[in-house]
């Protein structure tokens, strides 16, 4: 699973799934949480991400504003990293950073379900 700051100058898919270092609802040392790209089907924003795991999950965690879409419509890995300390902090711990060093994209086209036995 790649990091998101290798896939500088790409764009996330809705389907992706971008996996967060840290739960940002139970702070730092919590574990993983997955966030599912989306697209909100409004020309007044660009995608989104839905909480994919823990206490949160199918809640809606952000809409991201239209300048985070890149040419092709999906959201830009750049505008990502670049604006990711105004997007993902943890709730309680305000002073502390999700690291967007840590975080992961697997891709919707990546994924395999295992074989049934």
């Amino acid at each position: 699973m790649p990091l998101l700051i290798d896939l500088a100058g790409q764009a996330l898919a809705p389907g992706d799934i971008l996996r967060l270092s840290d739960n940002y609802d139970l702070g730092p040392g919590s574990g993983p949480v997955d966030l599912l790209v989306y697209d909100p089907r409004s020309d007044d924003c660009g995608l989104g991400v839905v909480t994919a795991s823990g206490t949160k999950a199918g809640l809606i965690l952000h809409h991201f504003p239209i300048a985070s879409r890149s040419v092709d419509g999906g959201l830009a890995a750049d505008w990502l990293i670049d604006n990711w300390d105004d997007w993902f902090v943890f709730t309680y711990a305000k002073d502390a950073r999700i690291p967007v060093g840590e975080a992961r994209v697997l891709r919707w086209d990546a994924r395999t379900m295992p074989e049934e036995t």
